[in-house]
Protein backbone atom coordinates (compact mmCIF):
# COMPACT_ATOMS: atom_id res chain seq x y z
CA UNK A 1 0.00 0.00 0.00
CA UNK A 2 1.46 3.23 -1.10
CA UNK A 3 1.31 6.38 1.04
CA UNK A 4 0.98 9.80 -0.46
CA UNK A 5 3.72 12.15 0.64
CA UNK A 6 2.64 15.31 2.31
CA UNK A 7 3.10 18.42 0.45
CA UNK A 8 6.02 20.39 1.60
CA UNK A 9 3.99 23.57 1.96
CA UNK A 10 1.39 22.34 4.47
CA UNK A 11 1.18 24.14 7.74
CA UNK A 12 0.50 22.42 11.09
CA UNK A 13 -3.23 22.66 10.57
CA UNK A 14 -3.02 21.01 7.23
CA UNK A 15 -3.40 24.08 4.98
CA UNK A 16 -1.22 24.68 2.00
CA UNK A 17 1.08 27.70 2.20
CA UNK A 18 1.61 29.79 -0.87
CA UNK A 19 5.15 30.94 -1.34
CA UNK A 20 5.37 33.91 -3.67
CA UNK A 21 9.04 34.59 -2.97
CA UNK A 22 10.11 31.89 -5.33
CA UNK A 23 8.41 33.49 -8.33
CA UNK A 24 10.41 36.03 -10.31
CA UNK A 25 7.73 38.64 -10.72
CA UNK A 26 9.01 42.13 -11.50
CA UNK A 27 7.22 44.79 -9.60
CA UNK A 28 6.72 48.24 -11.06
CA UNK A 29 7.70 51.21 -8.99
CA UNK A 30 4.20 52.48 -8.72
CA UNK A 31 5.14 55.60 -6.87
CA UNK A 32 7.79 56.64 -9.37
CA UNK A 33 5.57 55.91 -12.38
CA UNK A 34 2.71 57.79 -10.88
CA UNK A 35 5.00 60.71 -10.07
CA UNK A 36 6.36 60.75 -13.61
CA UNK A 37 2.92 60.49 -15.16
CA UNK A 38 1.58 63.34 -13.10
CA UNK A 39 4.57 65.73 -13.86
CA UNK A 40 4.69 65.10 -17.64
CA UNK A 41 1.74 67.32 -18.72
CA UNK A 42 3.18 70.36 -16.86
CA UNK A 43 6.56 70.31 -18.61
CA UNK A 44 4.93 69.55 -21.91
CA UNK A 45 2.82 72.72 -21.67
CA UNK A 46 5.90 74.82 -20.87
CA UNK A 47 7.79 73.39 -23.85
CA UNK A 48 4.88 74.01 -26.21
CA UNK A 49 4.50 77.60 -24.95
CA UNK A 50 8.20 78.34 -25.40
CA UNK A 51 8.12 76.88 -28.88
CA UNK A 52 5.18 79.07 -29.85
CA UNK A 53 6.91 82.19 -28.47
CA UNK A 54 10.09 81.43 -30.40
CA UNK A 55 8.08 80.92 -33.57
CA UNK A 56 6.24 84.22 -33.07
CA UNK A 57 9.52 86.09 -32.43
CA UNK A 58 11.04 84.54 -35.56
CA UNK A 59 8.08 85.62 -37.67
CA UNK A 60 8.27 89.18 -36.25
CA UNK A 61 12.01 89.37 -36.96
CA UNK A 62 11.51 88.23 -40.55
CA UNK A 63 8.71 90.75 -41.11
CA UNK A 64 10.73 93.64 -39.63
CA UNK A 65 13.82 92.72 -41.62
CA UNK A 66 11.86 92.51 -44.87
CA UNK A 67 10.20 95.88 -44.19
CA UNK A 68 13.54 97.55 -43.43
CA UNK A 69 15.15 96.24 -46.61
CA UNK A 70 12.17 97.37 -48.70
CA UNK A 71 12.27 100.87 -47.21
CA UNK A 72 16.03 101.16 -47.78
CA UNK A 73 15.73 100.07 -51.39
CA UNK A 74 12.79 102.36 -52.05
CA UNK A 75 14.64 105.31 -50.51
CA UNK A 76 17.93 104.79 -52.36
CA UNK A 77 16.55 103.81 -55.77
CA UNK A 78 16.04 106.93 -57.90
CA UNK A 79 13.82 105.10 -60.34
CA UNK A 80 11.28 104.17 -57.64
CA UNK A 81 11.19 107.65 -56.20
CA UNK A 82 11.00 109.29 -59.63
CA UNK A 83 14.10 111.31 -58.76
CA UNK A 84 15.72 110.62 -62.08
CA UNK A 85 12.81 111.90 -64.18
CA UNK A 86 12.50 114.97 -61.97
CA UNK A 87 16.17 115.79 -62.54
CA UNK A 88 15.58 115.52 -66.24
CA UNK A 89 12.70 117.93 -65.88
CA UNK A 90 14.93 120.31 -63.97
CA UNK A 91 17.58 120.07 -66.65
CA UNK A 92 15.02 120.87 -69.33
CA UNK A 93 13.60 123.80 -67.40
CA UNK A 94 16.93 125.17 -66.10
CA UNK A 95 18.66 127.54 -68.57
CA UNK A 96 22.20 126.72 -69.64
CA UNK A 97 25.19 128.93 -68.85
CA UNK A 98 25.36 130.11 -72.47
CA UNK A 99 21.69 131.09 -72.49
CA UNK A 100 22.16 132.99 -69.23
CA UNK A 101 25.12 134.87 -70.64
CA UNK A 102 23.15 135.65 -73.77
CA UNK A 103 20.25 136.99 -71.74
CA UNK A 104 22.47 138.99 -69.36
CA UNK A 105 24.66 140.58 -72.04
CA UNK A 106 21.98 143.01 -73.34
CA UNK A 107 21.17 143.96 -69.76
CA UNK A 108 24.81 144.80 -69.09
CA UNK A 109 24.96 146.89 -72.24
CA UNK A 110 21.79 148.74 -71.27
CA UNK A 111 23.04 149.42 -67.75
CA UNK A 112 26.48 150.57 -68.85
CA UNK A 113 25.69 152.48 -72.01
CA UNK A 114 22.16 153.68 -71.41
CA UNK A 115 21.13 152.41 -74.87
CA UNK A 116 20.35 149.01 -76.29
CA UNK A 117 23.24 148.14 -78.58
CA UNK A 118 25.50 145.36 -79.71
CA UNK A 119 28.33 144.27 -77.42
CA UNK A 120 31.95 145.30 -77.84
CA UNK A 121 34.59 143.04 -79.42
CA UNK A 122 36.55 140.65 -77.28
CA UNK A 123 38.92 142.33 -74.77
CA UNK A 124 37.20 145.69 -75.26
CA UNK A 125 35.48 147.47 -72.35
CA UNK A 126 32.07 149.02 -72.79
CA UNK A 127 31.14 152.35 -71.23
CA UNK A 128 28.08 154.36 -72.17
CA UNK A 129 28.14 154.57 -76.00
CA UNK A 130 31.77 153.60 -76.59
CA UNK A 131 34.09 150.60 -76.52
CA UNK A 132 37.63 150.95 -75.14
CA UNK A 133 40.74 148.86 -75.68
CA UNK A 134 43.67 149.25 -73.31
CA UNK A 135 46.71 147.93 -75.18
CA UNK A 136 49.10 145.39 -73.71
CA UNK A 137 52.17 146.45 -75.71
CA UNK A 138 54.09 149.71 -75.96
CA UNK A 139 54.71 151.83 -79.04
CA UNK A 140 55.17 155.43 -80.16
CA UNK A 141 52.22 157.80 -80.47
CA UNK A 142 52.13 157.56 -84.29
CA UNK A 143 52.37 153.76 -84.30
CA UNK A 144 49.65 153.53 -81.63
CA UNK A 145 47.45 155.77 -83.78
CA UNK A 146 47.90 153.46 -86.77
CA UNK A 147 47.13 150.35 -84.70
CA UNK A 148 43.86 151.87 -83.46
CA UNK A 149 42.97 152.83 -87.02
CA UNK A 150 43.51 149.23 -88.17
CA UNK A 151 41.00 148.15 -85.52
CA UNK A 152 38.41 150.58 -86.82
CA UNK A 153 38.92 153.02 -83.95
CA UNK A 154 40.87 156.10 -82.88
CA UNK A 155 43.07 157.04 -79.97
CA UNK A 156 40.97 158.04 -76.97
CA UNK A 157 39.07 161.30 -77.13
CA UNK A 158 37.68 162.48 -73.78
CA UNK A 159 34.39 164.31 -74.28
CA UNK A 160 32.93 164.49 -70.75
CA UNK A 161 33.83 164.42 -67.08
CA UNK A 162 32.12 161.01 -66.73
CA UNK A 163 34.30 159.57 -69.45
CA UNK A 164 37.38 161.11 -67.84
CA UNK A 165 36.48 159.53 -64.49
CA UNK A 166 35.97 156.16 -66.16
CA UNK A 167 39.39 156.30 -67.86
CA UNK A 168 41.11 157.42 -64.65
CA UNK A 169 39.69 154.43 -62.77
CA UNK A 170 40.88 152.04 -65.45
CA UNK A 171 44.47 153.34 -65.65
CA UNK A 172 44.79 153.74 -61.88
CA UNK A 173 44.81 149.96 -61.61
CA UNK A 174 48.13 150.02 -63.55
CA UNK A 175 50.28 152.55 -61.67
CA UNK A 176 53.45 151.62 -63.56
CA UNK A 177 52.00 152.26 -67.03
CA UNK A 178 51.20 155.34 -69.08
CA UNK A 179 48.70 155.41 -71.97
CA UNK A 180 48.66 157.51 -75.12
CA UNK A 181 45.45 159.41 -75.87
CA UNK A 182 44.37 161.09 -79.14
CA UNK A 183 45.63 164.57 -78.28
CA UNK A 184 48.62 166.20 -80.03
CA UNK A 185 49.88 169.39 -81.61
CA UNK A 186 51.82 170.06 -84.75
CA UNK A 187 54.40 172.34 -83.16
CA UNK A 188 55.48 173.58 -79.75
CA UNK A 189 53.24 176.31 -78.37
CA UNK A 190 50.63 175.36 -80.98
CA UNK A 191 47.02 174.45 -80.04
CA UNK A 192 46.23 170.99 -78.79
CA UNK A 193 43.99 169.08 -81.19
CA UNK A 194 42.09 165.83 -80.92
CA UNK A 195 42.64 163.25 -83.61
CA UNK A 196 39.39 164.27 -85.36
CA UNK A 197 40.70 167.88 -85.61
CA UNK A 198 38.53 169.36 -82.83
CA UNK A 199 40.07 171.78 -80.34
CA UNK A 200 40.99 170.72 -76.82
CA UNK A 201 39.05 172.42 -73.99
CA UNK A 202 40.90 172.98 -70.74
CA UNK A 203 37.57 172.88 -68.92
CA UNK A 204 37.78 169.08 -68.74
CA UNK A 205 41.38 168.73 -67.51
CA UNK A 206 44.78 170.41 -67.52
CA UNK A 207 47.84 169.14 -69.40
CA UNK A 208 50.90 169.17 -67.20
CA UNK A 209 54.09 170.08 -69.00
CA UNK A 210 57.18 167.91 -68.86
CA UNK A 211 59.17 170.14 -71.21
CA UNK A 212 62.83 170.51 -70.31
CA UNK A 213 65.58 172.76 -71.57
CA UNK A 214 67.17 169.89 -73.45
CA UNK A 215 64.02 168.99 -75.39
CA UNK A 216 60.94 171.13 -75.69
CA UNK A 217 59.15 169.18 -78.46
CA UNK A 218 56.66 167.38 -76.22
CA UNK A 219 53.82 167.41 -78.70
CA UNK A 220 51.84 164.30 -77.70
CA UNK A 221 49.77 163.54 -74.60
CA UNK A 222 49.45 160.54 -72.34
CA UNK A 223 47.67 159.78 -69.07
CA UNK A 224 49.45 158.33 -66.07
CA UNK A 225 47.32 157.38 -63.06
CA UNK A 226 44.85 160.28 -62.89
CA UNK A 227 47.16 162.97 -64.31
CA UNK A 228 47.60 163.95 -67.97
CA UNK A 229 51.04 165.01 -69.27
CA UNK A 230 52.61 166.13 -72.52
CA UNK A 231 55.42 163.89 -73.73
CA UNK A 232 57.81 163.18 -76.57
CA UNK A 233 55.83 161.41 -79.28
CA UNK A 234 58.61 158.88 -79.87
CA UNK A 235 58.58 157.48 -76.32
CA UNK A 236 57.17 153.93 -76.23
CA UNK A 237 54.00 153.71 -74.21
CA UNK A 238 50.72 151.86 -73.95
CA UNK A 239 47.62 153.32 -75.60
CA UNK A 240 43.82 153.51 -75.38
CA UNK A 241 41.70 152.95 -78.48
CA UNK A 242 38.07 154.05 -78.63
CA UNK A 243 35.22 153.40 -81.05
CA UNK A 244 31.51 154.03 -80.98
CA UNK A 245 29.01 151.26 -80.41
CA UNK A 246 26.93 150.33 -83.41
CA UNK A 247 23.24 150.97 -82.68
Amino acid sequence: MEYLSEPENLDENGYTQLDFSSRNIARRPVFSEKGTYRASPHWRCIAVTLGILCLVMLVIAVVLGTTGIWRFNSGSNPLKNNNFPSRNKENHSRPTQSSLEASVAPTKALTTTGVLSSSCPSNWIIHETSCYLFSTSTDSWESSKRQCSQLGSNLLKIDSSKELEFVRKQVSSQPDNSFWIGLSRHQTEGPWLWEDGSMFSSNLFQIRSTVSQENSSHNCVWIHMSIIYDQLCSVPSYSICEKQLSI
